[in-house]
């Protein structure tokens, strides 16, 4: 029982002791092949092996007679040393007797990192925060002329900006002392605070002084000795105002000139180098880039901005128009009006302020956005008031111009049509402030009636007139309103559609209700226009007598 227990035991050391002849056998192997390991002598490295391998075969002897245990053990603690000397071995072997390294060359090294490429990380980092941020121009400039100045060791630096209009450059950003390289106004007094202050706010015209003649020609100057050179005026004899050393790049934007940065050394120093040229000339294609991402930004935002007052006035709009037009037993009602970018300076309304009368507008408001909405606001309350009272179209219409004259800028006038209607005795009160003629289709005659009024809009002249015309219609006869951009849709050819066609579709479909006529000259513009983009508002009300 004891020697059964003893041979059980036998396996394990004999296992292990196997796994550590692999080891030794693999680490003498990989010695052998290093560098290092080139100076042991071959016998003594197959003297290892062969140990190795004896030990190996020992072990399956062993498995074959697995009750020597004390056999087995010995196996375990000569594996034990044969792999400490495999793993000591590399600390015996001479130090001269391996190889050398070969001395490594200076001139192999990579040269070290532009100090540029850091000075562009940090502009990008500064864009990408102001960007982030609020978008300040002025701020960007400080920090571009901070930066030039920081990175070529200069006294002073400025920027200007181009100011196309006017083909002119203004500082934006001045910084540190900097004597003037431009002749100084003859009433300036001498002083360095009212020179800085004259610098500060400089404007020069393109080629006018050192700045000036950059802008224009777009190339970059470095002037070692600001007094040896004809394009420097020298404002002495003050020792502030004695020009030292001067750069001037252009800031670019694809290849167009945005501004111009200067930098200044002061006589007493070192003059501008080739490296600080050239440093400078690097920083100026940074801020070029930096400005163009802020010009970008700013352009981008003024346009959310004008698509953000684009939605909110169409919004408005939409609640200013009829919801729904009536249908009434004396007459029907037919519309459809196009907005050219989503927001339409026409505006249309079916007003039953009285029992006895029917008050149909259409008006055309100049511009776009918030403001002309707020005009149709103001034109719709005052409709909706003043049409409740028993004055004709004329006096409802000098009402409006007077509430209005004075209120609104002068850019959003509106043109407009009124018609005031009663189906009692079929008589029509029209009046027109500077709008489109109004069309009657006569039934009885089977012909178009056109009706025009040389009047001034709404909101341009507070003492303009509104004389009303009184009409009587028959059943069968159709009232049309249209505004300025149906009649004057373009087609691919560019020929515009006209009162003429128009009163050609309402002849040919005069049988029709006045839903289905607005529908029919809808369709027929659509297909006279065709691919041609529409330049102005579309909008056409019909009116028919129904009894």
């Amino acid at each position: 029982m004891q020697i059964a227990l003893l041979e059980s035991y036998a396996v394990l050391p004999l296992a292990a002791g196997f796994l550590l002849q692999g080891l030794a056998a693999f680490l003498l192997l990989n010695f052998y092949r290093s560098p290092s390991g080139k100076a042991v002598k071959p016998g003594l490295f197959a003297l290892s092996v062969v140990a190795i391998l004896f030990l190996a075969v020992s072990n399956v002897l062993a498995f074959v007679i697995p009750s020597v245990f004390v056999y087995s053990s010995g196996v375990l603690a000569a594996s034990a040393v044969i792999l400490a000397l495999a793993a000591l071995a590399p600390r015996f072997v001479p130090v001269e007797a391996a190889p050398e390294p070969e001395p490594e060359h200076v001139a192999d090294e990579e040269p070290g990192e532009d100090p540029l490429i850091g000075i562009a990380q940090r502009f990008l980092q500064h864009v990408s925060e102001s960007l982030a941020g609020e978008v300040n121009l002025v701020r960007l400039l400080d920090f571009v002329n901070e930066s030039m100045i920081e990175n070529t060791a200069a006294d002073g630096g400025v920027v200007f900006l181009t100011d196309d209009f006017e083909d002119v450059i203004a500082a934006k950003s001045y910084s540190g002392k900097f004597p003037p390289p431009y002749k100084l106004p003859g009433d300036l007094p001498h002083k360095a605070v009212r020179v800085e202050t004259n610098f500060r706010y400089a404007q020069f015209a393109l080629g006018e002084t050192i700045f000036g003649e950059v802008a224009a020609s777009g190339k970059s100057q470095l002037i070692p000795n600001g007094a040896a050179d004809d394009r420097i005026y020298v404002n002495e004899p003050e020792d502030f105002l004695k020009p030292g050393s001067y750069i001037v790049v252009p800031l670019m934007v694809k290849d167009r000139v945005v501004g111009v940065a200067g930098l200044a050394r002061l006589p007493e120093r070192e003059p501008f180098d080739e490296e600080n040229f050239r440093i400078a000339n690097a920083l100026s294609l940074y801020a070029g880039a930096a400005i163009n991402n802020v010009y970008s930004v700013q352009e981008i935002l003024e346009h959310a901005d004008l698509e953000r007052e684009a939605s909110i006035a169409s919004k408005i709009q939409k609640t200013l128009h009829p919801k729904r037009l009536p249908d009434l037993p004396e007459v029907g009602f037919g519309s459809f009006f196009t907005a050219t970018k989503g927001v339409c300076g026409d505006y249309y309304d079916i007003i039953l302020a009285r029992r006895d009368r029917i008050a149909v507008v259409v008006a055309d408001v100049a511009g776009k956005g918030i403001q002309s909405s707020l005009v149709m606001s103001m034109l719709r309350s005052i409709l909706h008031l003043v049409t409740n009272t028993t004055k004709s179209a004329g006096v409802i219409l000098d009402w409006i111009n007077k509430g209005i004259t004075g209120k609104i800028d002068m850019d959003h006038y509106a043109t407009l049509s009124f018609l005031s209607y009663s189906p009692a005795d079929h008589s029509v009160e029209y009046a027109s402030a500077g709008h489109q003629p109004l069309l009657i289709w006569r039934e009885a005659g089977k012909k178009i009636e056109v009706v025009r009024q040389n009047t001034d809009p709404i909101g341009v002249e507070r003492g303009s007139k509104y004389p009303e015309l009184k009409l009587t219609v028959q059943k069968g006869d159709i009232i049309i309103f249209f505004t300025d951009g149906l009649i004057e849709a373009l087609n691919q050819e560019g020929r515009q559609y006209g009162v003429e066609s128009l009163s050609r579709v309402i002849a040919q479909s005069s049988s029709l209700t006045a839903k289905e006529i607005a529908t029919e000259v809808k369709h027929n513009i659509q297909a006279f226009v065709g691919s041609a983009g529409l330049h102005d508002d579309q909008t056409l009300v019909v009116m028919k007598i129904k009894a």
